[in-house]
């Protein structure tokens, strides 16, 4: 008679939670998932949120839906929690294999059916999080260093990587054709709309950010929609008429800017045939950026170091700036990395424009040369330039021997901060230069700043000395403010 009512008890949960994870509130959805996991039949559970996890719609923060019952019910078994642990271990450097395993485990529990394929850009978005999931801990033998299973750190680092699976393949699911549609042809009108502007003018520009921009649409679905649109662009950028050329690669480049690196392989081989093909200066300096946004996603096999370095002497502007931009880090360690350097050196001492000399200084303070000679001859041409008229590369000076901890460099920072228009690099600079480990303010030089830095905090500075139409805005120099002197005034 018990055991009757016990199991009539449990269904009747059952029956009640199962109602409960269909909820249309994800808060009640959530609370459910972790009953489920608490006090459901452990079987019974794992079938149910793992189909649960799979529908789960739309969340702003995903570890506040089913996934944390999913990841509790997970541990709850020792063997079940094992084998979680083993397919996470034995794929940190994996992706696909992960993946693979991965998914047949959740359709094994009671989930969708396992993918025959997975795309580079599935793999590719989980290569990042496992690349994370390393860096936050996990080894090849698991996640032991943590403590025992049951302790809060273990069970932490345990959710954290179930949810970080589970929202990879969520976020990459195909579109229906109901989604990819409409989507296909807003593009469509809004690249015929652009394609009449004037290429690098304004108007094209904001036109293309409404392409780069997808609509405010709360969906899983957004990472496929990016897909779709780069697509579009990778068709353009075959096309047989220039024109239509030209506005495919500034719509790739867009694309990789505001939604960073999707298609790879595809956006690679693209680049690499419009750098064959003689592009005018515009279009070389977009597949220049676009070289560049690639090998800082994931580094080139081969870096196309010839055609940046040949971009260092070429006659327009834009080209040497998006050319001496594209060498850090690309040239740090290669075969011509002190080539690149007095290239870089050359434009900082004689380049006409300012801009691309700003941008020269820029690459020569973050590169981390291999060789010591190379490394010094940057000191060396920074050191030139510390008294430079033009503040972003006095800025850029002073960051560099802020990192080294140069002895006059603090003198130099608080002489740039006596003023109450201090331009933000000084700001940015000392910023940069506290989370390098050489950056350590004697200890008469460290209330010092922080009374300079509270005085431009006090005076407004936030506002009066930033362009709201770009970066930084007021916003951003707060933030930037705000944390420096969080981290000095905790003596880091």
């Amino acid at each position: 008679m018990f055991k009757k009512r016990r199991e009539r008890k449990q269904a009747e949960l059952h029956e009640e939670l199962a109602g409960a994870l269909r909820d249309p509130d994800v808060a009640v959805r959530a609370k459910a998932a972790c009953d489920a996991a608490e006090a459901a039949e452990p079987e019974w559970a794992l079938r149910e949120l793992a189909a649960a996890v799979a529908r789960e719609p739309w969340a702003d923060d995903f570890h506040e839906t089913v996934v944390d019952g999913f990841a509790a019910v997970l541990r709850r078994d020792t063997a079940v929690r094992e084998r979680t642990e083993r397919i996470f271990a034995g794929h940190l450097d994996d992706p696909e294999g992960f993946l693979r395993e991965w998914t047949e485990f959740m359709a094994e529990l009671g989930g969708p059916p396992a993918p025959r394929d997975f795309g580079e850009d599935l793999c590719d978005d989980m290569r990042q999080r496992l690349t994370y999931l390393r860096g936050e801990g996990w080894t090849d033998e698991g996640i032991d260093r943590f403590g025992r299973p049951g302790t809060f750190t273990r069970d932490l680092a345990f959710d954290l990587a179930v949810l970080l699976a589970t929202l990879v393949v969520r976020r990459n699911e195909p579109l229906s054709a109901e989604e990819a549609e409409p989507l296909r042809g807003r593009t469509r009108a809004l690249l015929a709309e652009a394609l009449p502007l004037a290429p690098g003018a304004k108007e094209r520009r904001q036109v293309l950010a409404e392409i780069a921009e997808l609509p405010a649409e709360e969906s899983w679905t957004e990472r496929a929609q990016i897909g779709l649109v780069v697509d579009e662009a990778l068709a353009l950028c075959g096309d047989d008429d220039p024109d239509r050329r030209t506005l495919g690669i500034e719509t790739l480049s867009d694309l990789l800017l505001f939604n960073g690196v999707l298609r790879y392989s595809s956006v690679l081989a693209v680049l690499d045939r419009l750098a064959a093909g003689g592009p005018d200066a515009h279009v070389l300096s977009e597949v220049l950026r676009c070289y560049d946004w690639l090998h800082m996603h994931k580094p080139l096999d081969e870096p196309p170091l010839a055609l940046f370095l040949e971009g260092l002497r070429h006659p327009d502007t834009e080209v040497r700036k998006t050319a001496a931009e594209g060498l850090d880090p690309m040239a740090e360690g290669s075969p011509v990395e002190g080539e690149a350097v007095r290239g870089l050196i050359g434009l900082l001492d004689d380049d006409p424009e300012t801009a691309v000399r700003v941008s020269a200084a820029r690459t020569l303070a973050g590169l981390d040369c291999a060789a010591e000679s190379d490394a010094r001859a940057a000191t060396d041409a920074l050191e030139r330039h510390a008294g430079s008229p033009v503040p972003d590369i006095r800025a850029l000076s002073l960051r560099h021997a802020l990192s080294r901890n140069v002895p006059d460099a603090y003198d130099r920072l608080l002489h740039e901060l006596e003023s109450p228009d201090a331009h933000w690099g000084f700001v940015s600079a000392c910023k940069i230069a506290s989370l390098s480990g050489g950056f350590s303010p004697p200890d008469d030089v460290r209330p010092r700043l922080v009374a300079a830095l509270e005085r431009l905090e006090a005076s407004g500075w936030t506002d009066r000395c930033a362009d709201p139409e770009s970066y930084p805005d007021p916003d951003d120099l707060a933030e930037m403010l705000s944390e420096l002197l969080e981290r000095l005034r905790a003596g880091r």
